[in-house]
């Protein structure tokens, strides 16, 4: 357990204070007193000022998510076939989603509370390997009374789950029954959604969660690899690997290292398109790239998995170029020179959605673009904050355009990353890390 002890240790020091404000709001709905952020001399006088003022809006962010009560509404009690305290997307959901939940449980850990993404995992792991008879499938989508989402299979965010679940909560011997059915969800994508060149493919944009990607074909299904599901596959190997760290297994921790090292290849060769500058998706049967500047052809800056040139393009040439991604909101999900861009009910076809600014905003931090980081996180804390002032909730997309709030206003899930993406994009905490490097044995 030192390796738990060794990499949190420097970070809960470094985020005392907001991390028990945070707590008390949680159990207590109270919202916590307004915190002084120390500010670090300068040399540009603008920067200090820009840094003040960007951690005065998430303070204010913070409180009124905390006054709210937003915290408690996204935990639920065991329901029906979910055994186990679990979390929703806001309080009008009974459903237990996946990636959804790793996100909140990332927020989550800076009040401590991992209890709840624990028993999500399980509730998750109690369907693996029960009911069906293909090993690994876990449907990405349960309520309390019935399993949805067939046949679509749960995101690869499983294993950084237990490994968030496990670091929030400083113990691991929880997993251990579970182990062989986490490691059993990475064989179904081996074993039913690889494709030839050794990628993995979407069963259809639904299952990727982008539900109505033009870059994933959903008919047919099951024939586009995902530059997104490649780099969520991967941070699930470096996930894996930690935990096999935990749990004292060294033969998992080199398999899965191996593993990391083998899929980043293939991302940065098979998907990589030089001539565009960008990643893209590829047609498994034909072996063409599906030229779609969509989001997620961004996720391997997040996933750290570009070399530093790919990273390069990119970045300047998509990120921060106001006619692909970049707004004074956010990051579009979707660039406005295609036909299916559509701002304001495209869904994921133009709007902006929180979790691909948080993802953004990392891959902007791995790779030095340290003020643009900055800049996205002001930005994406002042529309979340806007929309909380003026309707009282927070909304699922933002209109790029306005930065309106659009679909339903009592959303929560990832837009509660938005109460520390300033703090992290200033200290460089990064609560959804996974460590890149090789992990001694124990």
């Amino acid at each position: 357990m030192n390796y738990m002890r060794n990499t949190l240790g420097p970070r809960l020091r470094l985020l005392t204070v907001p991390m028990i404000a945070l707590t008390l709001a949680l159990w207590t709905g109270v919202a916590p007193a307004a915190q002084t952020i120390p500010v670090t001399p300068s040399k540009s006088t603008k920067a200090t000022n820009n840094r003040a003022a960007a951690y005065v809006l998430q303070n204010q962010l913070q409180q009124l998510m905390a006054k709210a009560g937003y915290w408690r509404q996204i935990v639920r009690k065991p329901n029906g076939q979910l055994r186990h305290e679990y979390l929703i997307p806001g309080a009008s959901y009974f459903e237990l989603f996946d990636w959804d939940t790793y996100f909140m449980g990332v927020a989550l850990s800076y009040a401590h509370h991992g209890k709840a993404l624990e028993g999500s995992v399980r509730d998750f792991l109690h369907f693996t390997n029960c009911r069906w008879a293909y090993r690994g499938y876990t449907p990405r989508a349960i309520d309390g009374q019935q399993l949805w989402a067939l046949p679509e299979m749960c995101k690869p965010f499983l294993a950084q789950m237990a490994l968030r679940a496990s670091l929030t909560m400083h113990h691991v011997a929880w997993l251990k029954p579970y182990y062989k059915r986490l490691a059993d969800t990475l064989w179904y994508w081996h074993s039913a959604r690889s494709a030839p060149d050794g990628l993995f493919t979407w069963f259809d944009g639904v299952e990727s969660g982008v539900d109505n990607n033009p870059a994933v074909s959903s008919a047919p299904a099951d024939r586009t690899e995902g530059v997104d599901l490649a780099c969520y596959i991967y941070r699930e190997y470096l996930a894996m690997a930690d935990l096999a760290v935990l749990l004292h297994k060294p033969a998992d921790v080199q398999r899965y290292q191996q593993l990391a090292g083998q899929l980043k290849h293939l991302i940065q060769t098979r998907l990589w398109d030089a001539r565009a500058g960008t990643f893209y998706n590829r047609d498994s049967r034909t072996g063409q790239f599906i030229r779609v500047p969509e989001w997620t052809n961004l996720v391997p800056l997040w996933a750290h998995v570009a070399t530093p040139q790919q990273a390069h393009s990119l970045i300047t040439r998509y990120v921060l170029n106001p006619h692909q991604f970049w707004t004074p909101f956010g990051i579009r999900s979707l660039a406005p020179n295609t036909p299916w861009y559509h701002p304001v009910h495209g869904y994921w076809q133009g709007p902006i959605w929180i979790v691909s600014d948080y993802m953004v905003m990392h891959g902007l931090l791995n790779y030095g673009y340290t003020a643009a980081a900055q800049r996205l996180a002001t930005n994406t804390v002042a529309t979340l904050l806007a929309d909380i002032k003026k309707t009282g909730g927070l909304h699922e997309t933002y209109n790029p355009n306005t930065g309106q709030g659009q679909n339903q206003g009592s959303f929560k899930s990832w837009d509660l990353l938005g109460a520390y993406m300033v703090q992290e994009a200033y200290t460089g905490h990064d609560a959804a890390g996974i460590r890149a490097q090789p992990l001694p044995e124990h």
